[in-house]
């Protein structure tokens, strides 16, 4: 992975405002046809999609304005229609598509497990090894790790590899905590001592998303921990028993008790969001994604003085970013789809893998396309998001990257056991151990025949 230079940094708000005013229109209509549904008028191919970033959703500010632009550059030809759909029943809709055999002609990604263990296997999805080698230019940007991850033993490819990163830390608001250590390149235990008494905004409702970000990065550091966890990418883990697993715990444990914002325990994401912007954390974990809510056009969330202007972001100490390149992408292609249907949504594919299709993303959500030589103006609005800016000179040919603890363990696990087993271990009712054994029996009994 390149290397990147600290790029000087302005208000969030000026690239956000620039980056989101060229992606052109407010979203696409949410379709009122059933999911998959296709029709032709005046030659145009015409295909209704399901998909959870509409809406409210955060993923809605980049994506419904990408559609909007492929439905203007193939006005005539093509034409994409969103069916809006909850994120949380969005897998569980897809599985039911499926066994109706009414996928839509483009998938949004699905549970992963689901993927490898039906869809694939099963022939439900286009191979797209061919067009990808009719393709170098596409195929030249993808992840190493994602494209070997992606190819099956006989050569298929069955699900679009990724061609960008979006590396997971942390931010800090300067202005609360004005430190000047090189945050990721410290030890954990010497975060530890930097951030004193300063607060982190946790969330232990839900997921934990926090609180398992921070625990991710916490076995990370411990010996053998960040290849535990990527072993879990492929055989997901059901046995809490590892070392680093039990200490990450342990350090966890201490953060909960020493250092959780006063309103952590029961706190679900929304909550830990505004315990940071509103000047009671002085850090918070969470993706790129995050950046835009430090845009000056977001004040209306922000109370108690604090300032997006004041946050900056890194990498988790230990040069670790909680992300998984070895994954299947965000999209494959139904194999019942027409031959009218593959080609718009080839051309989609190729729309997005654009490089002026990625560095929009990468301004919108941050991250990093690593096969990509970024344009001039793209460097220049990258450096002038902060935060974007920070995470960029991050990372390096030394990041460490590992996929986060919530998506290598069941998900039922995941989704319930994981949020619901944090606030006795922040209040001491379980130790390390304790919290570890429940993980195991919930873990092995959602994967018990």
């Amino acid at each position: 992975m390149k290397k990147k230079q600290i790029l000087a940094g302005l208000l969030a708000g000026a690239v956000m405002a620039a980056g989101l005013a060229g992606c052109g229109g407010t979203g696409s209509a949410s379709g009122s046809a059933a999911a998959g549904s296709t029709s032709a008028s005046a030659g145009v191919v015409e295909v209704t999609i399901p998909s959870y970033k509409t809406g409210e959703n955060v993923g809605a500010m980049f994506f419904e304005p990408q559609v909007e632009r492929f439905n203007e550059k193939y006005e005539g030809q093509y034409h994409i229609t969103l069916e809006s759909l909850p994120q949380d029943g969005f897998n569980d809709r897809l599985r039911q598509l499926a066994q109706q055999n009414s996928l839509p002609v483009l998938v949004q990604s699905g549970d992963i497990d689901w993927l490898r263990d039906v869809v694939y296997p099963n022939g439900l999805a286009y191979d797209l090894a061919p067009w990808l080698e009719e393709h170098p230019e596409i195929k030249d940007l993808l992840l190493a790790d994602g494209l070997e991850y992606c190819t099956d033993d006989e050569g298929h490819i069955y699900s679009m590899p990724l061609a960008t990163v979006r590396p997971t830390g942390f931010f800090w608001n300067s202005a609360l905590w004005p430190t000047e250590a090189d945050l990721s390149a410290l030890t954990m235990d010497e975060f530890i001592t930097e951030l004193g008494d300063q607060k982190i905004a946790f969330s232990t409702a839900e997921n934990g998303w926090v609180a398992a970000l921070f625990l991710t990065a916490m076995i990370a550091n411990e010996e053998g921990g960040a290849e535990w966890l990527q072993a879990g990418v492929e055989n997901r883990i059901t046995d809490f028993s590892e070392p680093a697993f039990l200490s990450a715990v342990e350090t966890l444990q201490q953060l909960l008790q020493n250092n959780a914002a006063p309103n952590s325990i029961g706190a679900a994401y929304a909550d830990a969001a505004n315990s940071f912007m509103s000047n009671q954390a002085a850090v918070i974990a969470n993706g790129p994604w995050m950046s835009a809510d430090f845009a000056e056009t977001n004040a209306a969330n922000w109370s108690n003085g604090f300032d997006g202007a004041d946050v900056h972001a890194a990498l988790f100490p230990g040069q670790v970013g909680v992300a998984n390149t070895a994954t299947f992408g965000e999209w494959f292609i139904s194999a019942s789809a027409s031959e009218e249907e593959i080609e718009l949504a080839l051309a989609f594919l190729e729309f997005i893998y654009t490089p002026e299709e990625l560095e929009a993303y990468l301004l919108a959500e941050g991250g990093d396309a690593p096969n990509l030589e970024y344009s001039e103006e793209f460097t220049a609005q990258q450096g002038e998001t902060q935060v974007l800016a920070d995470l960029a000179a991050d990372t390096t040919e030394e990041t460490v990257f590992v996929p986060c603890i919530l998506d290598v363990i069941p998900s039922s696990v995941a989704n319930a056991d994981f949020g619901m087993l944090l606030p006795s271990l922040a209040d001491g009712t379980y130790t390390a151990q304790d919290f570890a054994d429940r993980m195991t029996q919930a873990a092995q009994e959602a994967t018990a025949e």
